[in-house]
């Protein structure tokens, strides 16, 4: 159950919603913050005028400013605290101030800066937080920097007034990059406003600075951002920079940063500002171009779906962007080798710069969407001009779009190539049946579609979660779920595509014979094509006949709440259990170590199997993220941990703490863990859920109480827990009965029974 504190919490969250009182919260919000801040000795008021452009200004002043709306602009009250990096592991930045946040976290654990490894620093000194000390010594400390495989060891002081200089720069409005090294390659990073993860962004063209010139652009720079370039810069001497207002076009924001006094032999890279691509990437993506050619990646949309495999004109103003809302892999039928596309579509391309310099960049390209309108050019301009697609780079855009202004509508009509498209669409497993057309002048005509079987016995699957796409998404335990029952459908000959929370509608849903739901946390509605079917994993509270009456097959992992439900609402719910992928969890033979674990999200409340045994003075190791406002920092042993390390964490531990939503113990719903530790050969203690002795038997053993947790953890676990040979056959039974195969062979077989079922219904009528 949540602690009073959380509950507190909760309900003061949901009055600062309320008009008048949410108002007065507020404002008492900002007043703590002032206070809190005031006392830190942390503030720098002249660095914060330098950012606000002020000529004067006491500390009073720009703690109010700051905690007003300075640190959503990005401004810092420190020159060695980036509002940016340190909100990434804080919570509640886009709310609270991060410099706030950190004074009542546990200091010595948040990194404050993108060079300063400041947490690495904590170790060295038990005494005090690594920027409070330093900062206090500022006249005689310094600090190492380290960007990449460079590093440099820099005085306080010096540091701070390089920040000075910044920032005053920064006010200064537009930046350009100006003249550049004498080098072929260049290479545009463009970045944008807000971004938290610029920082890594940065560091993955470092590797290229030495060979290219590499310019990175901010599109509405945050002071944060542009301090932290200028530190970089003074590292790296050839590294350009440049910062446009928040209003600059995609095209002249390119042009600006493309400026270049030198060669026109050579490549141009531009990488959108969003993008994650490596540096690896970016070499193999500009790899063999020259004159006459244009690559670019295979585009990924913010909901994780393909946005674009380049683009074919259609005839209209806005080109069709091929595969444009399928799933990533309706890609993978492609394989890895470059694809001819009439053009190029998206913020990423490489382009030869002597073709660049032919057409005069953006400002020879005609009104419409940029890099399709670019490519269209180059082809007019240049004889025989090839654009390709390369399938094995995906260039993402998870992050929250914050810039560019819009591209207007096209000037022109794009030229008819849609047999272009639709060599695509053959080669990725689709006939074309014909052409739909555009619903609105700025929207394209869309391809009608079937989906080719590669064989008689094939179905095609979409597998829709609750997890958020991309990064966020990849910590749910959802999404490793999905996955694991995706390989086994595979194993199958089925084609199976996971869709994110985000992708649920996805337009392209038609195309599928099944779409399967693991129900989460939030409700997911079926499309009203194919067979539909629905595994309710958690949260049995907010399940309705309603959504049961979407489904043609109901699973649900109880089989107390299957049977009551069934009954309930007069339909059939099957009990399916939860389960684990046994390519990942198995017995390895490692070591056992003294260490409690436990994997998983504070979910926002201070899960008692954590808080508790901590409480009591029993160490507990904690892997997951938003755990620091409930636990000592000394207990998070990780934000995350990788999936692939997951089944070693298991085995090797002493013991793995489990706990469950209180709906689902009440309600008899066993989580994925323990299928997962005891799989791997772990030993488990969990809260007591209906049927979970019957399926683990000795392997987990079950609590009821904090206080019966408390004394199990005092206990042995040699005693606790059933011997080796005991443990391993639990581990082969659930390996055995309880795998995603298992669960995969029971689906299969009643979707089809259910399709054979449909068919006979239909002849019949």
């Amino acid at each position: 159950m949540p602690s009073g504190r959380a509950r507190l919490r909760a309900a003061w969250r949901r009055v600062r919603d309320v008009p008048v009182a949410g108002a007065a919260i507020r404002a008492a919000d900002r007043l703590l913050w002032w206070w809190a801040i005031r006392g830190s000795g942390l503030v720098d008021a002249e660095y914060y005028a330098a950012q606000r452009g002020w000529r004067s200004g006491g500390a009073a002043l720009a703690i109010a400013d700051y905690v007003t709306r300075g640190f959503r602009q990005g401004l810092s009250l420190n020159p060695l605290f980036d509002e940016l990096v340190a909100g990434r592991s804080l919570p509640e930045p886009d709310r609270v101030p991060a410099l706030y946040a950190y004074l009542v976290s546990d200091r010595r654990t948040v990194s404050v800066h993108p060079w300063w490894d400041a947490p690495a620093s904590a170790r060295d000194d038990d005494d005090a937080a690594p920027l409070d000390l330093v900062w206090q010594r500022r006249e005689n400390s310094a600090v190492m920097v380290r960007i990449g495989e460079r590093s440099q060891t820099v005085p306080v002081k010096e540091l701070r007034s390089w920040a000075m200089e910044a920032a005053r720069q920064w006010r200064g409005g537009t930046i350009d990059p100006g003249p550049g090294p004498a080098r072929d390659d260049v290479v545009i990073r463009l970045l944008q406003r807000g971004d938290r993860d610029y920082p890594r962004r940065v560091l993955a063209v470092v590797p290229l600075i030495e060979a290219d010139d590499v310019v990175v652009a901010v599109v509405g720079c945050d002071a944060s951002q542009w301090v932290s370039l200028d530190v970089a810069a003074r590292l790296f001497p050839s590294l350009r920079r440049a910062a446009f207002p928040r209003e600059e076009s995609y095209r002249a924001a390119v042009n600006r940063a493309a400026v270049s006094q030198h060669s026109r032999s050579g490549t141009m890279t531009v990488i959108g500002p969003r993008s994650d691509l490596s540096a690896v990437e970016i070499r193999s993506l500009r790899r063999d171009v020259v004159s006459g050619r244009a690559v670019a990646p295979v585009e990924i949309a913010s909901d994780g779906t393909v946005a674009a495999f380049g683009a074919a004109g259609a005839g209209a103003r806005v080109p069709y962007p091929i595969l444009n809302g399928h799933p990533r892999e309706d890609v993978e039928a492609l394989g890895e080798a470059r694809r001819e596309v009439p053009l190029l579509a998206g913020p990423t391309f490489v382009v030869a710069r002597e073709d660049w310099a032919l057409i005069g960049g953006f400002d020879g390209v005609p009104p419409g969407p940029a890099v399709a309108a670019l490519s269209a050019t180059l082809r007019a301009r240049i004889p025989g001009f090839v654009c390709q697609i390369d399938p094995a780079v995906h260039s993402t855009a998870f992050a929250r779009p914050t810039v560019f202004r819009g591209d207007g509508a096209a000037g022109t009509v794009f030229a008819d190539e849609r047999r272009g498209a639709e060599d695509i669409l053959r080669a990725a497993g689709f006939h074309v049946r014909g052409w739909c057309p555009p619903r609105r002048p700025s929207t394209p005509m869309l391809p009608d579609l079937t989906w080719r079987r590669p064989d008689p016995t094939a179905l095609r699957w979409a597998i829709k979660i609750c997890a958020p796409p991309g990064p966020l998404g990849a910590v749910w335990g959802d999404t490793h779920f999905a996955h694991g029952l995706a390989k086994a459908l595979r194993r199958r000959g089925q084609f199976v595509a996971v869709d994110s929370f985000d992708a649920r509608e996805r337009w392209t849903s038609s195309l599928d014979d099944v779409t399967l739901v693991v129900r989460g946390p939030y409700r997911i509605t079926p499309p009203a094509t194919g067979t539909r079917v629905e595994w309710i994993i958690s949260h049995p509270d907010q399940i309705t006949r309603a959504e049961v009456n979407d489904f043609d097959i109901v699973y649900a992992a109880s089989d107390r709440w299957s049977a009551t439900a069934s009954e309930r609402w007069n339909t059939v719910i099957s009990p399916l259990l939860e389960c684990t992928d046994t390519d990942q969890f198995y017995p390895r033979g490692l070591q056992r170590t003294d260490e409690i674990v436990f994997v998983g999200t504070a979910r926002g409340i201070a899960r008692p199997s954590v808080v508790v045994p901590l409480a009591a003075g029993i160490p507990v190791r904690v892997y997951g993220p938003d755990w620091r406002t409930y636990i000592p920092a000394s207990a998070i042993a990780a934000e995350t941990i990788p999936n692939d390390r997951l089944s070693e964490r298991y085995e090797t531990a002493s013991i793995v703490l489990n706990d469950q939503w209180p709906a689902m113990r009440e309600e008899g719903f066993i989580a994925m863990r323990p299928f997962d530790a005891v799989a791997a050969g772990g030993r488990v203690i969990s809260e007591d859920v209906d049927g979970i002795d019957r399926v683990f038997g000795d392997a987990v053993v079950t609590f009821r109480t904090e206080q019966e947790l408390v004394a199990l953890l005092h206990r042995d676990p040699d005693e606790l827990f059933p011997d080796f040979a005991t443990l391993s056959a639990a581990s082969e039974r659930i390996r055995r009965d309880h795998s995603f195969d298992a669960r995969a062979e029971q689906i299969l077989a009643t979707v089809r029974e259910r399709r054979r079922s449909s068919k006979r219904h239909d002849v019949a009528r």
